[in-house]
């Protein structure tokens, strides 16, 4: 390589760097691994309550839903993923039967409530 060659805009310069330190500070401050456990196991425990969802696996906020093959009623999880984003939910189909579900750190309850309600309108037509 020749000077110029290979690099990037913004690695290794200041300002990038500078983000990077400030994002690692909030996400200590807010203890980000704790949050997501905490959400993610308020988000489980909703998702098994909806008739269909047979089980979660996951950590932290990715979650996989593993849904009844009988309630999914001839449809692919990628179906069911598609019809709620089509209602304002952004799922993943991730095999014929599951579906993940990765939520942002900031979610609020509130919408997981809402997106939950969603899930169980599309999956229990």
């Amino acid at each position: 390589f020749k000077p110029g060659d290979h690099a990037t805009t913004f690695g290794g310069q200041p300002l990038a760097a500078s983000a990077a330190l400030a994002t690692l500070e909030i996400m200590k401050s807010i203890d980000a691994p704790s949050l997501a456990n905490t959400v993610g196991d308020a988000l489980r425990d909703k998702l098994m309550a909806i008739n269909g969802v047979v089980s979660t696996r996951g950590r932290g906020m990715l979650i996989a839903a593993e849904v009844d093959p009988a309630v999914l009623d001839g449809r692919t999880a990628g179906e069911v993923a598609n019809a709620c984003l089509h209602a304002g939910l952004i799922l993943n189909g991730v095999t014929p039967t599951a579906l993940r579900i990765a939520p942002p750190l900031t979610i609020t309850f509130a919408e997981i409530e809402q997106g939950i309600a969603l899930l169980d309108r599309v999956l229990n037509r």
